[in-house]
């Protein structure tokens, strides 16, 4: 072969490879670039905004009326006044998610306060009883306490203040804390045993007491409901929401009308602002129009197509990752360190998946720990497809200055319906068989386990995962500092 003809198969090989790899540059790397950046800017946003969402949500859908004749679907008529659980949740009546306790009877209110401080007032409580209150701002993290750890059982007056606020409370009122957004969330629980005859008439004679004043009607003795402004639907799917659930509302917007989070967040930023911390995340979206005082509608159509892809699959993502970077012992995971203040702490993917998607709120390490577990022994997920046990030896069951609960969830962080009617076990159950040397079996399955029903625990049936929760309240020291271990759970076929 010549030089020439060298050369010029050389060209053509040439030739040819650049034709080939524009075409995969093409293919690769030529999309919408203004879709791309909307989409991976949207992914950010959407982990730090999603309290905003969620609570726009629940603040509608907990302050309108009951739909039907009891208050059993969840708490309603809650803003600015105490809604009161008439029963421990229980999946025939409540469906929302946020893996509900069944230590407790909760006491819910959404509060506002602007012009005055806000007053919440506590009877005195037989000192073996147990509560709190757990205070937190519109982002899902606490900014206060009220209960047996911080104020005893003893009662009293507590004031959230307005941002700003400089005036002068009573001497019988303690100025609790000022509250970081206009509308702020109180979750209280109340401890109830059921098996002590009695004891509901007891906790609803302490529940009825719980009070929310204003400053203005404290002073006048009056016990009338503070004002609050009007609270703003959430758009289209305001209806399925009322009389639906929550888990399934946010489904169905993520996958039919995936915007209408932006309008939402927008809306609740610009009612309850950011921290002061966080206003250089608003510079970095404000060109998506993200933020308080935006406007999504605004937006071109590579960028809302962006956009909504974010939300379908920052959804999603969430759901799949609430254990990432978290400590784990034998498939147990340990809460972030951060979890109950969060965003204080800059850890805003755990605010968005654990506080407030799996719990809404939740509670600081001090207060109580919640230990999830949905693996088994081999790294398998929990299902009713198997039969499995826990068992505790008497020197590693939880110590806890107050008492601990093991509860069972479905995939959606609701409680599991079973023929028993029994949804979690603890410290106070009277049907449970502990060994002779003191320890505990606990067999979970979702069929009953022959001869061995009183340490059983159902769980959710097929291939269906289950998640388990156990609960310390008053945790020990080693439990704060993640130096306790749980055991495996072991598969028994």
């Amino acid at each position: 072969m010549t030089k020439n003809k060298i050369l010029a198969t050389l060209l053509c090989a040439l030739i040819l490879a650049v034709t080939f790899m524009s075409g995969t540059w093409y293919h690769k790397f030529n999309k919408d670039w203004q879709q791309q950046y909307a989409y991976a800017k949207g992914v950010d946003a959407l982990i730090y905004t999603f309290p905003y969402f969620l609570n726009s949500a629940l603040l509608y859908k907990w302050s309108q009326p009951s739909i039907g004749e009891t208050n059993t679907e969840g708490p309603r008529l809650a803003a600015n006044s105490f809604w009161h659980a008439t029963q421990m949740a229980n999946p025939k009546h409540y469906q929302d998610g946020g893996m509900p306790n069944i230590d407790t009877l909760y006491s819910v209110a959404w509060a506002h306060v602007k012009d005055e401080p806000l007053i919440i007032s506590v009877p005195k409580i037989p000192d073996e009883r147990y509560y709190t209150f757990g205070i937190s701002g519109f982002d899902s993290d606490n900014f206060a306490y009220i209960g047996k750890r911080t104020h005893g059982n003893q009662g009293g007056h507590y004031a959230i203040t307005p941002q700003g606020w400089q005036g002068e409370l009573p001497d019988n009122v303690e100025n609790l804390a000022q509250s970081p957004t206009p509308w702020f969330i109180i979750v209280g629980r109340t401890m109830l045993d059921p098996n002590q005859p009695g004891d509901f008439e007891a906790v609803s004679i302490i529940r009825s007491q719980y009070k929310i004043t204003g400053l203005a009607d404290w002073l006048a003795g009056r016990e009338s409901k503070p004002e609050h402004p009007s609270i703003a639907d959430v758009g289209p799917l305001s209806r399925s929401l009322h009389e639906g659930n929550i888990v399934d509302f946010i489904k169905e917007m993520a996958v039919s009308n995936p915007m209408l989070y932006w309008q939402i967040v927008n809306q609740a930023m610009t009612l309850n602002g950011i921290p002061a911390r966080d206003q250089s995340r608003l510079a970095d979206w404000a060109d998506l129009h993200i933020g308080p005082g935006q406007d999504s509608s605004q937006l071109n159509q590579s960028e809302r197509e962006g956009l909504s892809q974010a939300v379908l699959d920052g959804v999603q993502i969430m759901r799949a990752l609430t254990d990432h970077g978290n400590k784990q012992v034998n498939g147990w995971v340990f809460p972030h360190h951060s979890l109950g203040r969060a965003g204080h702490k800059g850890h805003y993917f755990s605010r968005a998946a654990l506080q407030s998607m799996k719990g809404i709120v939740a509670h600081d390490a001090e207060e109580a720990i919640y230990l999830p577990v949905s693996l088994d022994e081999h790294g398998e997920p929990l299902n009713g497809a198997g039969r499995y046990q826990l068992h505790f030896a008497a020197n590693q069951l939880p110590k806890v200055k107050e008492f601990w609960s093991l509860t069972a969830y479905n995939e959606d962080g609701n409680l599991i319906l079973n023929e028993i009617d029994r949804y979690s076990v603890n410290d106070r159950s009277k049907h449970l068989v502990y060994g002779d040397d003191g320890s505990l079996t606990i067999y979970l399955s979702s069929t009953r386990p022959q001869g061995k029903t009183h340490n059983w625990l159902p769980i959710d049936d097929a291939m269906s995962p289950t998640t388990l929760v156990l609960r310390a309240y008053g945790p020990s020291s080693k439990m704060i500092e993640q130096r306790w271990n749980p055991p495996l759970i072991k598969r028994l076929d």
